[in-house]
C-alpha cells in the first residue's frame, strides 16, 4: 500500500467552527481542535502549508487517528486508511503507517485532499 488512493479525507472541522482565527498561532488553533476533540496530540509533522497529526484519545492505547490541518484554508481533516483497522491506531503503528500510506504528502500539500475526499 503505497498509493494515495488507498486514503479518502473527510473534512471535519474549521477554524470557523472552533471560533478562532486562521491567522492566529498554529499551536492555539491545533488546541482548540484538541480541546473540542476531547484528544491529545501524540505526533505532529509540520510543512509551511499542513500539519500532520496524530490524535488519540487519553488512556486509550490503540485510538489514535491522522488529520491534516491546512493552514490555508483552515480546515481539519480526518484520514481514513484502506487497511481494514476500525476503532484506531497505536503509537506502535504510527511511523509505518505514515510510511505505508505516504501521509506527509497531505501535509505538504492538503490541495491533494481534494483528490481522496470521501
Amino acid at each position: 500500500m503505497t498509493a494515495n488512493v488507498t486514503v479518502s479525507a473527510s473534512q471535519v472541522l474549521s477554524t470557523q467552527d472552533l471560533k478562532v482565527r486562521p491567522e492566529r498561532d498554529v499551536t492555539e488553533i491545533v488546541g482548540h481542535f484538541l480541546s473540542a476533540a476531547e484528544a491529545v496530540v501524540a505526533h505532529w509533522v509540520e510543512y509551511s502549508k499542513g500539519l500532520l497529526l496524530f490524535v488519540m484519545v487519553p488512556g486509550d492505547a490503540r485510538s489514535g487517528e491522522f488529520y491534516i490541518y491546512d493552514r490555508k484554508k483552515g480546515t481539519f481533516w480526518l484520514l481514513s486508511l484502506a487497511d481494514r483497522v476500525f476503532g484506531g491506531y497505536s503509537l506502535a503503528d504510527m511511523r509505518q503507517k505514515i510510511k505505508d500510506f505516504r501521509l506527509l504528502d497531505f501535509a505538504e500539500d492538503p490541495s491533494r485532499l481534494r483528490a481522496a475526499k470521501g
